[in-house]
């Protein structure tokens, strides 16, 4: 048998080299990688001093971790050994020592017996032979077999009584970590500027993690919440619908930084891993590098060759630009013109002091595709700049998920372009199937295009991968509406207002699904929370003015009429929302003047053009028409 094959038998333990697996009286004992691997390396060196500095060169070759760290994995060994067990002697300030005698199986009928009988490699038995050589082989066959049935007894009785059995490592036997939520990091002894820190490095933890497709991680935007709270990581896992959560704090002293992270089983509690890290503020960018993959390795996932890749790979190597995108990504993540605005410089700075940085280039078109959907910046000036970057992000990371959404996006709100956006949809999801904003998009897309039931099925993927985010939900309503299910829109558009009833985008949805239903007073209500939470949206403010021209109060829509106009000599105001107001009181001649200025501007709102019911009054109007067959849906 080569070393590769080799087994181990120690106490009631067997250990397979080969298949990486534990027994204890034939059961299988659950061990993370990295704390298999410290255990291999004491079996196989069984009585002798392993210095602590050798031990950790050999678990982290390439990495400079903590000393804690080696504690932690003795510590762990020792609970799934069992408490009651001395196997590993710790020899103070030096290291540790693995001093259980230890036997070497060499045949499948040893494999079987090692528990029974362990031999130590000298070859000085470890249990007496009784005198056995004085009995008949048939006596002596019949004794052994009696011994094993006895032993097998007492071994059930004591693996179901015995403390060392602990419910903390009994769950972990069949560990299936599918989904994951990683925490913002706790700051302390922060310095002015360093609020970004926490988030910024969870969002780093989530792009790498997320990139192998093989675990669910819950998108920043889920978990930016939790930042500056004081949260039970378990009670988060929950609401967050997660198997798993990663918890971490930064402490900073001057120019270091002290990094500890941990990943907890949210059913039990169970600690799966824990790792600190002492680095320069300097010298931080790699740290995401290492803590993924320890958590991939702690969890078992198999990851192919491209996606061990993926998970490797050093987006840069550039501290400084590491620094800005995680600024970047801090701004960006609030959502607001203003954010947008300053995330966006962090962004273009990351670029220049690295050229070849994907992630930035992606930044940068995120930045510009919201800027131009929430309307911060006219769709002329804001997607053109957001295509481009995403395709400079591409021309460096062609597997870059997040820059074939953004593009997606841009596909389907600018070029009103429904195929283009399918075939990048269908890449990002290739990429990393659990995108939730990716589903999303592509939910839309499909529902325009006419393909309900499939739209609905991405939006249910969406809400699967992000199930309590707001802006998930209200797309979701929205597609469902898109595609003939409007009660079940409603519902859900619903929950997510009762989850966060500040949000005007679910609020404004509602209305617009209320008004096709002809609920005039509920449409209202809704309309007039969307413009006064969004702080005067004019897209919101445009569907308001709809409405009220709908439902016989034209005084008020014409008030919302000129409060758009006069709005506009100062701010960017979408035509389309002005159009809508006009097409509302029946003026469809101003109507159709203003959707062709809309066409012209390449507003949003044209990508709904088929399937939007505020137009249903002009869909026999040749202008209308040939405004449609502008789009490629």
């Amino acid at each position: 048998m080569s070393d590769h094959d080799s087994q181990y038998a120690f106490g009631n333990f067997l250990l397979h080299r080969s298949s990486r697996e534990l027994l204890h009286n034939g059961q299988p004992v659950p061990l993370s990688p990295k704390a298999f691997e410290l255990l291999l390396l004491l079996v196989e060196n069984h009585g002798r001093l392993l210095e602590k500095a050798e031990l950790m060169k050999a678990l982290w070759p390439d990495t400079f971790v903590e000393e804690g760290n080696l504690c932690v994995m003795i510590s762990v060994l020792r609970k799934a050994l069992g408490e009651d067990t001395a196997y590993i002697k710790t020899v103070a300030k030096h290291g540790y020592r693995f001093v259980a005698e230890v036997r070497v199986i060499s045949k499948e009928a040893d494999a079987q017996n090692a528990t029974l009988a362990p031999e130590p490699l000298n070859g000085n038995p470890s249990v007496p032979s009784f005198g056995m050589k004085l009995f008949p082989s048939h006596f002596r066959r019949a004794l052994v077999g009696l011994l094993i049935a006895v032993i097998f007894t007492i071994a059930v009785v004591v693996s179901r009584w015995s403390p060392r059995t602990a419910r903390s490592l009994e769950p972990a036997r069949n560990l299936e970590i599918r989904s994951l939520a990683v925490l913002p990091f706790e700051i302390s002894g922060a310095q002015n500027g360093d609020e970004y820190l926490g988030l910024g490095m969870a969002d780093a933890l989530i792009t790498k993690l997320g990139s192998t497709g093989k675990i669910a991680t819950r998108p920043t935007r889920a978990i930016q919440k939790y930042a500056n709270t004081s949260q039970d990581p378990r009670a988060v896992g929950r609401e967050q619908g997660v198997d798993a959560v990663l918890d971490g704090r930064i402490q900073r002293a001057g120019d270091r930084l002290r990094i500890t992270a941990e990943l907890i089983h949210v059913a039990d509690g169970m600690q799966l891993w824990a790792g600190t890290f002492d680095v320069g503020y300097t010298n931080m960018f790699g740290i995401e590098d290492v803590v993924s993959s320890e958590v991939a390795s702690s969890v078992r996932v198999e990851l192919t060759g491209e996606e061990k890749k993926r998970l490797e790979k050093h987006s840069t190597t550039n501290n400084e630009a590491f620094q800005d995108y995680l600024r970047g990504r801090y701004f960006w993540s609030e959502r607001t013109g203003q954010g947008l605005k300053k995330g966006l410089e962090y962004f273009k700075r990351a670029i220049a002091l690295d050229p070849n940085y994907a992630e930035a280039y992606e930044g940068v078109a995120d930045s510009y595709a919201m800027l131009g959907l929430y309307t911060v910046l006219p769709p002329n000036e804001a997607f053109p700049k957001a295509k481009v970057m995403a395709a400079k992000a591409l021309a460096i990371d062609k597997t870059l998920a997040s820059a074939h959404a953004t593009l997606g996006f841009v596909h389907f709100y600018y070029d009103w372009d429904g195929p283009a956006a399918e075939k990048e949809f269908a890449t990002a999801l290739q990429q990393d199937s659990n995108y939730a904003m990716a589903h999303s998009w592509r939910g839309f897309n499909l529902a325009v295009m006419g393909s309900g039931s499939e739209a609905v099925s991405e939006a249910k993927l969406a809400e699967t991968d992000d199930p309590l985010s707001a802006i998930i939900g209200t797309n979701a309503g929205w597609t469902y509406f898109l595609a003939g299910r409007s009660d079940e829109g409603i519902a859900i558009l619903h929950r997510v207002i009762d989850l966060d009833p500040n949000f005007p985008r679910a609020h404004f949805r509602l209305g617009n699904i209320y008004e096709h239903q002809g609920h005039c007073r509920l449409a209202i209500d809704e309309y007039e929370k969307a413009v006064s939470l969004s702080g005067g949206d004019g897209y919101y403010e445009g569907s308001l003015g709809h409405a009220y021209a709908m439902c016989g109060m034209i005084e008020k829509a014409l008030q919302s009429l000129k409060h758009l106009q006069q709005l506009s000599e100062t701010k960017y105001v979408p035509p389309f929302a002005i159009a809508l107001i006009y097409v509302g009181m029946g003026n469809k001649e101003h109507g159709l003047e203003w959707l062709e200025r809309a066409s012209l501007d390449r507003s949003t709102s044209i990508a709904y053009l088929r399937v939007d019911p505020s137009l249903n009054s002009l869909r026999s109007d040749p202008r209308f028409l040939s405004l449609i067959r502008q789009t490629s849906f």
